[in-house]
C-alpha cells in the first residue's frame, strides 16, 4: 500500500474485537520497531508485549484509554544509553530517547495497519499504577502504551481524525 494510503487509512481505535492477533503480526510489529531510526542508532528503547489476562488488567486498571485491547505495548527508554547532544548550549539537557520511542512507536503503528489492525496510542495514564504494576520498568522511562488489536466491526475514526490544517498552516519554507 502506497504510504499516504495508509497514512489516511490509520486511525485511533476505541472499540477492538475479541479476535486474537496472530503471533506472526506480532513479531512484524516488533521487526518494524527495531528496524526504525534512532539517534545515533542508539536503540535505548524498550518494549514490554502485555497479552496475559494479569498483565492486562493491571493496564486496564491504570488507563481508560486501553479500551480493552487484546495486546498492547508498553514502550520505555533507557536514559542510560539514549542520545544525549551535550553541543546544544539551547538544551544542553537534551535527552533524545523519548523521541526515539515515539519514532519506533509510530513504526510500529503503521506496520499494525498495514497488517490490518488498529492501534491507539494512549499517553492518558496513571504512570504510577504502572511503575508499582510493573517492576521491571522502575529504571526506565515510560513513553507511551500502544493498544493493537483487530477493530470491532463498528469502530470508526472519531469526528477529529478527519480535521487537518492545509500545508501551508504547518510548513514554512525558508
Amino acid at each position: 500500500m502506497d504510504f499516504i494510503e495508509l497514512s489516511k487509512k490509520r486511525y485511533s481505535v476505541r472499540k477492538f474485537s475479541s479476535q486474537k492477533v496472530e503471533d506472526e503480526k506480532i513479531e512484524k510489529i516488533l521487526e518494524a520497531g527495531r528496524l526504525a531510526p534512532t539517534a545515533k542508532n542508539s536503540q535505548s528503547h524498550k518494549i514490554f508485549i502485555i497479552k496475559s489476562k494479569d498483565a492486562l488488567e493491571k493496564i486496564y486498571s491504570a488507563t481508560p484509554m486501553s479500551y480493552h485491547a487484546p495486546i498492547v505495548l508498553m514502550v520505555c527508554y533507557d536514559k542510560k544509553t539514549s542520545y544525549k547532544n551535550t553541543a546544544d548550549t539551547h538544551y544542553p539537557d537534551y535527552d533524545g530517547g523519548g523521541v526515539d520511542a515515539a519514532i519506533v512507536t509510530t513504526a510500529m503503528m503503521m506496520e499494525a495497519t498495514e497488517l490490518g489492525l488498529g492501534t491507539l496510542w494512549a499517553r492518558g495514564y496513571d504512570s504510577q499504577k504502572i511503575y508499582d504494576a510493573f517492576p521491571q520498568i522502575k529504571d526506565l522511562e515510560l513513553v507511551c502504551l500502544l493498544d493493537i488489536g483487530y477493530p470491532a466491526e463498528d469502530s470508526s475514526p472519531s469526528e477529529r481524525h478527519f480535521m487537518r490544517k492545509e500545508l501551508s498552516e504547518t510548513t514554512v519554507e525558508l
